[in-house]
């Protein structure tokens, strides 16, 4: 059901978590890769750290549901035909683009399946803020905060990002910081 490209002591690892749940490691169907592992041609991919391999084992034994409760202790999207799995710490911010809805980290842009709606509603309480109609920030990748024209404000991101406060979400910014 699944093929594995990962280190040695990772893939130990997946077969005995692999094998409690019920799923076979074969050379059909979907690939997990370890992060810094060359992505197979051919066939869907998770991409995936090797700390986070108990829950690639968790997400496809379950799947994803709809309606659980309180935000998700990964998230996944796709970038090409490959999908990563990708811890809230390390988003940045999502945005509204003309392919959909895309998640920013350090590694790259990741399209997501859920709105922004959705975001800014289940993860208010990792940190993500609505900052203008097209963009939610995480709060724990701000490194500035400069005031800006017309009672706006810029946040200035790890890795250099720059978004824009718009004067209607500027107040939400205000409240959440106390400032």
């Amino acid at each position: 059901m699944v093929q594995l490209v990962c280190s040695p002591a990772v893939a130990e690892r997946l077969r005995r978590e692999l094998a409690a749940v019920g799923i076979a490691v074969d050379d059909d169907g979907w690939t997990l890769v370890e992060r810094g592992f060359d992505v197979p041609a051919g066939s869907p991919a998770v991409v995936f750290d090797p700390l986070d391999h108990v829950e690639v084992v968790r997400m496809l034994a379950t799947g994803l549901r709809e309606g659980t409760t309180g935000p998700p202790r990964m998230l996944t999207g796709q970038s090409g035909s490959s999908f990563m799995v990708i811890a809230p710490r390390e988003v940045r911010y999502f945005e509204a683009a003309a392919d959909g809805i895309v998640a920013c980290t350090a590694t790259g842009r990741y399209r997501v399946r859920e709105t922004l709606a959705h975001y800014e509603s289940a993860w208010a309480g990792l940190g993500f803020l609505r900052v203008n109609k097209s963009q939610l920030a995480n709060l724990l990748h701000v490194t500035e905060i400069v005031p800006w024209f017309n009672s706006r404000y810029v946040l200035r991101l790890t890795g250099g990002a720059e978004l824009e406060v718009s004067k209607t979400y500027a107040k939400r910014l205000r409240s959440a910081l106390k400032m």
